[in-house]
């Protein structure tokens, strides 16, 4: 889908082509409108737009300077020239601009829709065959074993989305016959001489480890693997002959798992002059089992094989082994303090509600589960406070920092209620320190624009001074002033002007010069538009005493 901008001095003109015509139908699927050129700039610079339909006479800025700025911004946006003009050289300087259509009014909605459709099919084969997209769809293809084993890392941490997620994520990685499938998971611990090695041998040995387990294990399996935060090695083995034949029994899948996975064992040693312990764990569904089948068999090595080398553990038939359960939720991304971090505090209060609910459902008895969580969560608010400059009591006060007497985490019940109180403590507090430094971002262009209302002042020349970007320089004063740059600047001059009217020692163009316009007849367009009345009308009034 694409977008469109609508540009004309006349309202009626843009709500009537933004509101009157079906613009799904040629594939626009959002109309943004703008009533000067400096108002669609600042929608360009804020906005992803792909067509614009502007109209040649208009004050201020013209359609067609519009079209000579877009050009050198925006390369890619396709523009259509709309006027009552018929003169060939309006068409002539148009088509010189890279104008994609000129229109004369009245135009039918039809033909409207029509040329619109135009611009997009042209766009969609850009797109099609633009080397920068082809560029990125090689540079896709090249780094996708990366992002397969990042993926299935998210996935070892207990990364939770919806299934239709998982089935979209599992398509683009090109491993959707993945899901749903049974699979086998297989630890890999690198020992003794192989730990000791630099970050890059590390790394070309763990590509050739991974290299030569999908050279033995490729007749029968295939392999998913990853590196894990511990350093192991960790593959998914799915089977990839069909379940329901029958095989022999040296042809069994658990057979050839365990002679495939020794053989590993040996030729790492042999060929790579390495060692290697091998762990096969449990069998599960994926992605859903991924998470219990990580933790079992991380469970299973520290029993198994500790500190020992060279070991080989089949753990697949061994009895659960976790009779007490971790709490899941809290150590499951995103962590709580990476969402205090970044302030979505929605999703804060969701995460602690997670937590909570795992707590009062599996862990209610538990004293010791309810001080885990209790110490897990004040830790992620006291690590958010200091990074902010600040101790914890700070924002909660002494007596809901205190930790002294534990009586937040007597259970799952006092737990809830202190998060319930200390949370919105918490996001007021950073509400208010957000929105001090808003206001004085916004103090700052304020300051900035009165300092230098004699010169042309632009949104780049607002956004270097503040050091920041233009988008967000505009977003930012919109949303802490509710009104638009481009408007507070001409209402800033445009009140000026009125001041120094005032002032019968000045000339009019003298006015104009000072406010930044160079030419004054323009300077007059302005304030009439403004004002309803040109500056001289003005002046006569003010010596007439009308208001």
């Amino acid at each position: 889908m694409y977008k469109l901008l609508i540009v004309d001095d006349e309202a009626s003109v843009v709500e009537g082509l933004a509101h009157t015509i079906p613009w799904e139908h040629v594939g626009i699927d959002e109309v943004h409108k703008a009533y000067s050129g400096f108002e669609a700039l600042e929608i360009l610079q804020t906005q992803p737009v792909d067509i614009m339909i502007s109209d040649i006479k208009m004050p201020r800025m013209s359609g067609l300077e519009l079209i000579e700025i877009t050009r050198t911004r925006w390369k890619k946006l396709k523009t259509i020239l709309l006027s009552g003009h018929a003169e060939f050289a309006y068409a002539r300087e148009a088509i010189s601009l890279g104008t994609s259509e000129y229109l004369l009014k009245p135009v039918s909605d039809e033909v409207v829709l029509a040329k619109v459709g135009k611009a997009v099919e042209s766009l969609r084969l850009e797109r099609e065959s633009d080397e920068t997209y082809n560029r990125a769809v090689q540079a896709f293809r090249a780094n996708l074993p990366q992002m397969r084993s990042e993926f299935l890392n998210q996935l070892l941490q207990g990364m939770n989305s919806p299934e239709d997620v998982w089935t979209k994520k599992l398509e683009l990685l090109e491993m959707s016959s993945a899901i749903c499938s049974e699979a086998a998971l297989m630890l890999v611990r690198m020992e003794d001489r192989l730990t000791e090695m630099s970050p890059y041998d590390s790394s070309i040995m763990e590509y050739a480890i991974g290299n030569m387990a999908d050279e033995i294990f490729g007749d029968r399996f295939r392999l998913w693997r990853c590196r894990d935060i511990h350093g192991y090695l960790v593959f998914f083995v799915f089977d990839s002959h069909d379940p329901k034949e029958e095989r022999p029994p040296d042809t069994a899948p658990e057979y050839e798992l365990k002679h495939n996975a020794s053989q590993l064992q040996m030729n790492v040693s042999r060929y790579l002059k390495g060692t290697i312990s091998v762990l096969i764990g449990r069998r599960g569904r994926f992605p859903e089992d991924v998470r219990k089948l990580y933790q079992d068999s991380l469970l299973a090595l520290r029993r198994h094989i500790g500190s020992h080398s060279d070991m080989f553990v089949y753990a697949a038939d061994e009895e659960e082994l976790h009779p007490v359960r971790s709490l899941q939720k809290c150590y499951e991304p995103p962590l709580l303090h990476h969402l205090l971090e970044s302030g979505s505090w929605e999703l804060v209060r969701d995460k602690l509600e997670q937590i909570l609910k795992e707590l009062s459902l599996a862990h209610s008895q538990s004293q010791e589960h309810v001080t885990e969580a209790f110490f897990f969560i004040y830790s992620s608010l006291s690590a958010y406070a200091h990074k902010n400059g600040r101790s914890l009591s700070d924002y909660l006060g002494a007596s809901l920092a205190d930790v002294t007497g534990l009586s937040q985490c007597t259970n799952a019940a006092t737990l809830g209620k202190w998060v319930n109180q200390v949370l919105p403590l918490l996001e007021q507090s950073a509400e208010r320190a957000t929105r001090s430094d808003r206001s004085a971002a916004v103090s700052r262009m304020k300051r900035f624009i009165r300092d230098h209302l004699s010169e042309d002042i632009s949104l780049q020349a607002i956004a270097d001074h503040m050091y920041m970007h233009p988008v967000h320089v505009s977003r930012l004063f919109k949303m802490e002033t509710g009104s638009n740059l481009s408007d507070y600047v001409l209402r800033l001059k445009m009140e000026r002007a009125a001041e120094m009217l005032a002032d019968h020692s000045l000339k009019n163009f003298e006015i104009a010069l000072k406010l930044g316009y160079q030419n004054p007849n323009y300077f007059i367009r302005v304030f009439k538009k403004y004002y309803s009345v040109t500056p001289q009308e003005y002046r006569n009034n003010l010596e007439a005493g009308k208001p």
